[in-house]
């Protein structure tokens, strides 16, 4: 059985949307702190009558349970590439926890409407392909060096260069896995998003500078 989501055949563009963004990044280039930069930019720019921007990063798989009336415990089921198709569907029939399948019918529910409700920045999720046809979306990747981000992890995370390098790795593949197996997509492939920015030469307020800029020349 083919389980990868599928794109609507018709693409329905909701009129008046406010903007959001998508975040995709590798693993070291800053993107949540970037983020988190660009939500506090453009909320200092808002008018009176205009809802707040909000980051939905690490909060998203709990916030996915809360709306889909299942425990927050399960939030541990839900990093990219957790468990494998065959345990999920075990655990299923025994009553552990909802199939992984499930799950990403739940994410793709949660991500499409926080994207449409718009002054949303979603981080990861593959949101790029999630919200692929919406006019109000901003889809960005991160990318950088893997030496250069090495450098920013192993420094975050007080751990050597090499121990930095073998994180980035896992963490990559993993989120190139969980787009290769549910959207038979290619995370790398550029035609994926609105703008692609290499964050080695680049401070984090350049870079909000940019998104700013795109986020008002699209809309």
């Amino acid at each position: 059985m083919n389980t990868q989501f599928k794109e609507p055949s018709v693409r329905i563009i909701q009129k008046k949307s406010p903007p959001s963004v998508t975040i995709s990044r590798q693993t070291g280039t800053r993107g949540r702190n970037i983020g988190n930069m660009l939500r506090d930019a453009v909320n200092a720019q808002l008018k009176k009558e205009e809802s707040a921007w909000e980051v939905h990063d690490e909060d998203l798989p709990q916030q996915i349970l809360r709306e889909h009336g299942l425990p927050i415990e399960m939030a541990k089921f839900m990093p990219d590439d957790a468990i494998s198709e065959v345990e999920s569907s075990i655990n299923e029939l025994l009553g552990r926890h909802p199939s992984q399948w499930t799950l990403f019918e739940h994410t793709i529910d949660t991500v499409a409407n926080i994207a449409r409700k718009g002054h949303a920045i979603i981080v990861g999720r593959a949101g790029n392909k999630i919200t692929k046809g919406m006019s109000n979306v901003l889809n960005i990747r991160f990318i950088g060096d893997l030496d250069s981000r090495a450098k920013r992890i192993s420094a975050r995370r007080d751990t050597t260069h090499k121990d930095a390098i073998n994180f980035i790795k896992k963490e990559d593949a993993a989120r190139k896995k969980y787009a290769r197996k549910n959207f038979g997509a290619d995370i790398d492939d550029p035609h994926g998003y609105d703008l692609v920015i290499n964050t080695d030469y680049l401070s984090d307020e350049s870079i909000v500078g940019i998104l700013i800029a795109a986020i008002k020349e699209k809309y």
